[in-house]
């Protein structure tokens, strides 16, 4: 007996229903992964409006193809395909900061990390590579950051 008998003589709405179902779920929860799954079943049910025969183990074998085929192209879509903003730094404090001046609150030597003050907030920060020491109230460039790591210039 097989373990997919159930689904031999099954109407291919079944697996448009079940498209459905995934992509209701997808719009619930915003996991940006059921609509993978979602588009496998309701290309299934295409295969059965072409192939009415088809055994319940080569649908569920078309299935898991699918949703690893489909979830990998749409994550490698997505990611190559990510929107702009207008604003770029909106959302990273650090990257917000980025051309304004800091005063500096400890000496800074080498790749040393420090503490700077930018309008009376007190930030994490090194010297840019081939920097000079800088010397505590010096007021430096933030040109670039790490994470919440400022990097200063002179």
């Amino acid at each position: 007996m097989d373990i997919f008998d159930f689904l031999n003589d099954i109407s291919p709405w079944w697996w448009v229903a079940a498209a459905l179902a995934l992509g209701a779920i997808e719009i619930l929860t915003f996991s940006f992964f059921l609509i993978w799954p979602a588009l496998a079943a309701l290309l299934v049910a295409i295969f059965m409006w072409m192939s009415p025969g088809m055994s319940g183990a080569t649908q569920i074998f078309w299935f898991a193809i699918l949703s690893v085929v489909l979830t990998l192209a749409g994550r490698y879509w997505v990611m190559t395909n990510k929107p702009t903003s207008d604003n770029p730094p909106l959302n990273n404090r650090a990257a917000a900061l980025i051309g304004r001046q800091a005063v500096l609150l400890d000496g800074l030597t080498g790749r040393g990390v420090g503490n700077v003050e930018v309008d009376g907030i007190r930030w994490r920060a090194r010297l840019a590579v081939d920097e000079p020491a800088a010397e505590a109230g010096q007021s430096l460039s933030i040109t670039d950051t790490e994470g919440m790591v400022l990097i200063l210039t002179r």
